[in-house]
């Protein structure tokens, strides 16, 4: 019996000590997730450009922010060119949040550009999430693109989705801006209709966690085939699935770290 009881109480210790990490100090840990994409269509200005990607932030509390500051300071260390946000700032509990995360997220600097996209979360509080990106100096796209340069006439071509977009509506947008002279990035909240874009001269999709919201054991679901994580298709083509940034009130949530993702454009 005393075995027992002392073994009841090892495991106990164990789990708390488990729980109180995870979420105590493995919340603010970063995983940095460094990814090379590499084409012959990479412009000699953009060889070796850094591109951070963050996603799906979801701010709902005070330890949203705290991670948050923990994420911006990470961001500094790496020095990006480019910083792409790929959807879902605010959960409905966090709006009341948006002043400091205006603060915070003025604290970041790329040396190029900031290009952020609206996820499917975001449409609920459209208004407030696009001024908080728009003050932070994010150029927000939807449904359009932007051209950016590097000191050079040679710039890239980075995409935006809407959140909403169905099939026909990727195939009308992709047609318009993908351009034959350029690297095309594009951007999507989630991997929905990836496959699109291997009919145009798309070089990699950023994308963001599709956070549980579809069925993924339905071959329907956008993340049926592409959950997360770095995909190569052909040589020709990279889809980036990120983990995001933020955790759920699950068990595998809170195993989670947040993810920041790094890529470095290589010319062959």
């Amino acid at each position: 019996m005393k075995k027992l009881l002392t073994f009841t109480a090892i495991i106990g210790i164990f789990v708390l000590g488990y729980y109180f990490y995870f979420h105590h100090v493995g919340r603010l840990q970063t995983n940095k997730n460094e990814i090379f994409i590499t084409s012959a269509d990479v412009p000699p200005p953009f060889d070796g450009i850094r591109i951070v990607q963050i996603s799906d932030l979801l701010v709902r509390s005070e330890n949203c922010l705290e991670l948050l500051e923990h994420v911006i300071h990470s961001i500094h260390i790496l020095n990006p060119e480019i910083i792409i946000f790929t959807g879902n700032l605010f959960h409905p509990e966090g709006l009341r949040f948006e002043s400091s995360v205006s603060q915070l997220l003025n604290e970041l600097d790329a040396h190029l550009a900031q290009i952020a996209i609206l996820g499917y979360h975001d449409l609920a509080h459209e208004e407030t999430t696009l001024n908080v990106l728009r003050q932070a100096g994010f150029r927000i796209l939807d449904n359009n693109s932007l051209q950016v340069f590097n000191q050079s006439q040679i710039g890239i071509n980075v995409i935006g989705a809407h959140p909403l977009n169905d099939h026909e509506t990727m195939g009308h947008l992709l047609n318009a801006h993908a351009r034959e002279d350029r690297l095309n990035l594009l951007l999507m909240s989630v991997p929905t209709f990836s496959t699109v874009a291997f009919d145009y001269p798309i070089h990699a999709q950023f994308s963001g966690h599709c956070l549980g919201t579809q069925d993924t054991t339905s071959q329907l679901a956008p993340c049926f085939q592409f959950y997360n994580g770095t995909y190569q298709f052909a040589d020709r083509f990279t889809l980036h699935v990120s983990p995001g940034l933020a955790r759920f009130h699950t068990i595998s949530g809170l195993l989670r770290q947040p993810s920041i993702d790094s890529f470095l454009l290589m010319r062959e």
